[in-house]
């Protein structure tokens, strides 16, 4: 069984996802291959073979790894940012820091190049924005959003404000990044919260 702590481990898979992210800046997934993948991130056949069964499942992997990477140093507890509007436990639901968000965008710029279709031939923004919105619904649901009476059902918001969401991080990015990501944070903020309110919504899901 692969020990995903052994820093055999870590370094072998950290040279193979920088291959491939180099490699899919140039080309398409479809053109790639297990030899140049591998020659690339400079490990054998044999090795690559010892943690993911093809390309495909190589791929998939990578960008389910790099997603959930990205939410993990993104997320935080809710508590201290809401408890002002809604009484919450430590730990009950998690929200969004634009600031640890868009630090991460700009230390990881390459990658999400690739990710979002902004360098070479793919487009994976469909991974991410799935994930955006599992975290969305999961907000709403812990704090019982959807049955609120609101004018806009809260499905829609959800698919309105993240859709909005994803497209600013892919222009931040298209124009190399000429905001830091604090300033971008305050303002994409600002621009969430402009019409605030006392009741608690899906756009309060984003935090600074």
């Amino acid at each position: 069984m692969e020990n995903k702590s052994d820093p055999r481990v870590i370094k072998t898979k950290r040279q193979l996802k920088a291959a491939l992210i180099s490699l899919l800046a140039k080309q398409s997934v479809q053109s790639l291959n297990i030899q140049r993948i591998t020659q690339t991130a400079k490990v054998t056949r044999g090795t690559f073979y010892l943690h993911y069964t093809d390309k495909k499942d190589f791929v998939q992997r990578v960008v389910h790894d790099f997603v959930e990477d990205f939410f993990r140093n993104s997320l935080v507890d809710a508590k201290p940012f809401l408890e002002s509007k809604i009484e919450i436990s430590e730990h009950q639901v998690q929200v969004f820091s634009l600031e640890a968000g868009f630090k991460y965008i700009a230390t990881e710029y390459q990658t999400f190049m690739v990710l979002f279709g902004l360098t070479g031939e793919n487009e994976f923004s469909g991974e991410i924005k799935s994930e955006f919105l599992q975290w969305l619904r999961n907000f709403s649901e812990k704090l019982d959003l959807d049955s609120s009476s609101q004018e806009i059902p809260n499905t829609l918001k959800r698919e309105f404000v993240i859709s909005g969401f994803i497209g600013l991080i892919q222009d931040w990015l298209a124009q190399g990044m000429i905001y830091t990501p604090h300033f971008i944070s305050v303002k994409v903020y600002e621009l969430l919260h402009q019409n605030s309110s006392e009741k608690i919504d899906a756009t309060d899901f984003f935090v600074i």
